[in-house]
């Protein structure tokens, strides 16, 4: 009877440590709300301030036009628009930890990248980001004044992962390659100036195999662009073209930090394109030969950059090249 009673009252106890433990559980999950974050919209942004490991990147702009302050160097405008992108569509989905295990999740003040967005002098929203999740469709971060770490939706910790030479629009010449009338290329003392004209290309004439044949319909004459000196001498289209066609849309490798435009005085190949304004290229001799870029300059941009060795002998023809062979 006694050991009955004694199984009775064990049997109770672990009745009521099993409620408190689904109780408690529940409580556990439902003891926080993720916070509803106030919607902003990109269009309100006009500045973004990036810290990181002590060093701090501001861009400033309006709209599309974004610039890497205070040196105000253009941005490159699709990784602004991916990190305008973020900020307005931040949303926390669960909470990750409560204690401060912040080098765990790269939250840490050696790992953790800061932003803050203002709309002039207002801060529309301050965030810490640490490190992708497992899964690589969440990111760990961190509210202003708030210690929890929360998943945040996606994965954009390489959003803001840049340095400032990583931020710089590298885009130092666009135009439309139809547009260019003339072109004038400059080396070693040599010049040679062409002009674009529609030149009238006549038919071939074919004979008939069969004289009893019926003679097809000739074909039509047609117009074909040429390049000419001014001494009536053609120039090799392909080559020409070739040249319009790399300058176009071209991207420097990177910029020269510690120069400026007047640092550079005698290039080794100059290209000058008439359109609707003059377009001018100025490349120079390699400064370290073992380096394999060309020191270069653009009229379409304010600082001196570097191409690849690919991109500027893609463009220095040799004046011969640039001339119709016999």
């Amino acid at each position: 009877m006694k050991l009955k009673k004694e199984y009775l009252i064990l049997g109770g106890i672990i009745a009521v440590l099993l409620i408190y433990l689904i109780l408690g559980s529940g409580r556990n999950k439902m003891s926080y709300k993720v916070p509803e974050l106030k919607n902003i919209q990109i269009g309100e942004i006009n500045r973004i301030e990036i810290n990181r490991s002590g060093k701090s990147i501001i861009l400033a702009g309006k709209e599309d036009n974004w610039k890497i302050m205070p040196q105000e160097y253009p941005a490159n405008g699709t990784k602004v628009n991916s990190m305008l992108e973020v900020v307005e569509n931040l949303t926390l989905t669960e909470l990750a930890a409560e204690k401060k295990d912040f080098q765990r999740y790269d939250l840490d003040e050696k790992n953790k990248i800061n932003v803050k967005v203002y709309k002039g002098d207002t801060l529309l929203r301050q965030f810490d980001i640490g490190k992708t999740s497992s899964t690589n469709s969440h990111t760990f971060v961190m509210l202003e004044n708030d210690s929890r770490i929360f998943y945040a939706r996606n994965s954009f910790q390489s959003d803001f992962s840049y340095e400032v030479g990583d931020l710089r629009d590298k885009v130092i010449m666009d135009f439309e390659q139809s547009e260019i009338t003339g072109i004038e290329i400059q080396k070693s003392g040599k010049t040679l100036q062409f002009v674009k004209k529609m030149e009238t290309v006549e038919p071939e004439e074919k004979e008939s195999q069969d004289t009893n044949e019926a003679l097809e319909t000739p074909e039509e004459t047609r117009q074909e662009e040429t390049w000419v000196l001014p001494d009536g001498t053609k120039g090799n289209k392909d080559n020409i073209n070739s040249i319009l066609s790399a300058i176009s849309h071209l991207r420097c490798d990177e910029y020269i930090e510690g120069k400026n435009i007047e640092d550079f005085k005698e290039p080794v190949y100059t290209v000058i394109l008439k359109g609707s304004k003059d377009y001018t290229l100025k490349i120079f001799e390699k400064e370290d030969k073992e380096d394999g870029k060309y020191p270069s300059l653009s009229s379409e941009n304010a600082y001196p950059f570097l191409l690849s060795t690919y991109s500027a002998e893609s463009i220095m023809k040799k004046p011969e090249e640039l001339l119709e062979q016999e």
